[in-house]
């Protein structure tokens, strides 16, 4: 996970008038009532250089409340500078956050020369509001040394990569970061050698009201950062959290660049201590970086970022934060889903590094919450469930929470409520999930499953996820091929059509061939074979019954002798197969 030297900057988010009118009004559902909510900081892209907040009821679908951080120049992290501020800030990048005595915290940081020592650099922000956020700092002017070297070619010239932190019982903020070689800094990516280091912080609090002074430094006493040694060798374990659950602290950390574990001790004051670490969970998911470990509504999750670039050779190049979830952390966790990200008008928003918290104070769950009803999801109401009928409008409410940009089991039926809360009914709905997908939704709300018979044509609708049919799709009365903008179905019989880049046959059924020969008359007749997709295929094919050769122009079965590539081949007059 990629850390430089990271600047943030301090974001004036219009949500604070709302903010304070819903703060003025008298509700009658008090701090305490509020249900647990999750709260997630991601870092957008590197196009719009954003830290924005989200929360979730769920753990998949996270909606966004504000922006913490926000660079002035998107797209362009070497003039994000601010202006106007006491020193050069920009986004955090991979934020880290925590809630502790009134104030959510954001952590990242970075290493620099002082003097004569490399030495680490945290960098925390705060906010009491959500909207207002101090500009982070270390709040030290010697910062933090190490009391060990890191590994790596670079000696006491270490990096640093993905601090993350957690509030303990007692106050204390433990922070733990990844020290060493950090490959891609140095035109080596994979070539990482990292190990991870704890760093005990006392008497953190804000420096002032950020909403009054944002540039006051944090207080707050760092010790050294001192090595967490885990009893199994390996020369690269980067990018761990912290979990605390009944006296003992788990540590979510991937080894050798790939495979997320988790390892559980008593005390973290003796985590260089490895005989006192034990092993909770092997692989919680491979193929990701960055996780997060939380408990929410008795169960476990773990965000993780996809790395874009696993399993090498076959990557699809694509990242964004995905969940994984477990009954227990030493139970097997679910595949990874990638998470959805949007606005309150159902926009989605790209997502990357970044953590989730489970906020549990009663006066920080009433907070954010109001700060979600002040996003435009509707306010929570403990004593609505199910059908609600406001203003005329129905609306379903689940414990509490009105449904909103999200599909539903309601009245034994899929359903889908749009960003304001209105079921979506007689249209159709798309989808990011599950790879993004076009839904349909009968004229009673439900949705639609198999075929849909309209004035426009016909429909297949995939019978488990509603997914709107296009290209070719197997049916129950057979294959058929949809078009791939609309999703109708192509009606033609007994003749040949070029659709999306491949010839395909129609027989007279209107059926598609796939995976089959078609003898056809045209160019004097000839015998051609259609793949597991429906397309013609053409030059070598090679099968558990033989090897085939289809003209490249034509698609025609070669028969007999045939020059092909400057030989001469023979092929079964019968069969076609090469002899």
């Amino acid at each position: 996970m990629q850390l430089m030297k990271q600047k943030v900057r301090w974001y004036v988010c219009p949500l604070l008038l709302a903010l304070s009118i819903l703060f003025l009004k008298d509700s009658h559902v008090q701090a305490a009532d509020y249900p647990e909510i999750m709260l997630g900081v991601f870092f957008n892209s590197q196009e719009d250089q954003t830290d924005t907040l989200y929360v979730s009821t769920d753990g998949y679908n996270f909606f966004k409340i504000g922006v913490a951080y926000q660079d002035a120049t998107p797209g362009d992290a070497s003039t994000a500078w601010i202006p106007n501020t006491p020193y050069n800030v920009s986004t955090l990048h991979d934020p880290a956050i925590i809630y502790k005595d009134g104030y959510f915290w954001m952590l990242s940081g970075y290493t620099q020369w002082q003097g004569s020592s490399k030495r680490i650099t945290p960098m925390l922000g705060c906010s009491k509001d959500l909207v207002n956020w101090s500009y982070p700092n270390s709040g030290s002017a010697t910062n933090v040394g190490v009391t060990e070297l890191p590994p790596g070619k670079l000696g006491w010239d270490f990096d640093m990569v993905a601090p993350d932190m957690m509030v303990d019982d007692d106050g204390t903020v433990w922070i733990v970061a990844s020290l060493g070689y950090y490959g891609q800094f140095h035109g080596e990516a994979q070539r990482d050698e990292m190990k991870p280091y704890l760093i005990k912080a006392t008497g953190l609090a804000p420096g002032a009201d950020p909403a009054q002074d944002p540039g006051a430094q944090p207080r707050v006493s760092y010790s050294d950062a001192f090595p967490i040694n885990l009893p199994e060798y390996s020369n690269n374990r980067i990018d761990g959290s912290l979990y605390k659950e009944d006296g003992r602290y788990y540590l979510t950390i991937k080894k050798d660049g790939v495979t997320n574990e988790i390892w559980s001790i008593a005390d973290l004051n003796q985590a260089s201590d490895q005989s006192k670490w034990q092993k909770v969970c092997n692989d919680v998911v491979t193929g990701y970086e960055g996780p997060s470990t939380v408990k929410y509504r008795g169960k476990y999750y773990c965000f993780t970022d996809k790395l874009e670039d696993y399993p090498y050779g076959t990557t699809d190049r694509t990242n964004g934060i995905f969940v994984t979830e477990s009954n227990g952390l030493g139970d097997l966790w679910c595949a990874p889903a990638r998470i959805t990200t949007q606005d309150a008008y159902g926009n989605s928003i790209p997502n990357r590094h970044g953590s989730v918290m489970v906020v549990k104070d009663p006066a920080a769950k009433e907070l954010v919450w109001k700060a979600r009803e002040a996003a435009g999801y509707g306010s929570y109401d403990g004593s609505k469930n199910g059908w609600v009928t406001e203003n005329g409008q129905r609306y379903f409410y689940e414990g509490g929470i009105k449904a909103t940009s999200k599909e539903a089991v309601v009245d034994n039926a899929w359903r889908w409520f749009d960003a304001d809360g209105t079921m979506a009914a007689g249209k159709d709905v798309y989808m990011r999930s599950s790879g993004g997908k076009w839904v349909r939704y009968n004229a009673r709300g439900e949705m639609v499953k198999g075929w849909d018979y309209t004035s426009q044509g016909a429909y297949y609708f995939d019978p488990i996820t509603g997914a709107m049919s296009k290209g070719v799709k197997e049916t129950d009365k057979g294959y058929y091929y949809f078009d791939q903008t609309t999703g109708i179905q192509v009606v033609e019989s007994g003749k040949e059509v070029f659709l999306d880049g491949y010839w395909r046959w129609f027989d007279r059924d209107g059926t598609v061939a796939v995976g089959k020969d078609v003898y056809q008359f045209s160019s004097g007749g000839k015998w051609v074979r259609y793949d597991a997709y429906g397309g013609m295929v053409k030059g070598w094919d090679y099968t558990n019954h033989g090897t085939y050769y289809f003209d490249l122009t034509t698609g025609a079965m070669a028969k007999g002798w045939n020059w092909i590539d400057g030989r001469i081949y023979y092929f079964d007059e019968t069969t076609g197969i090469l002899q």
